[in-house]
């Protein structure tokens, strides 16, 4: 079997790093950091009417894609432990095998 214990031990760990990564960087976005702005989708003036000058919308609607960014990041980490839970299962079958 190509999947053996080595590689999902690297699986594990890959999990772990990119459930700590997505974690962190989901709370960054909750908390609205500034740094990650640049990373943000682009605004849909539609949503304020066309109008850039309104800032009370536009405050919001910011707001609404810093809160998706945040909720994208850790519905990806929940992503990554069901992989680690897989690769777990996978490991502990493996050395019961053997």
């Amino acid at each position: 079997m190509a999947c053996g214990p080595k590689c999902m031990a690297f699986l594990i760990f890959m999990s772990i790093w990119g459930i700590i990564f997505l974690s962190i960087l989901g709370g960054l976005y909750y908390n609205q950091s500034v740094g990650l702005f640049e990373n943000l989708p682009d605004e849909d003036l539609k949503a304020c009417n066309g109008n850039k000058m309104d800032w009370e919308c536009r405050k919001k609607h910011l707001v609404d894609l810093y809160n998706q960014n945040a909720y994208n990041c850790w519905a990806a980490a929940l992503g990554y432990v069901a992989l680690a839970l897989v690769a777990g299962l996978r490991l502990c079958c493996l050395r019961c095998r053997s």
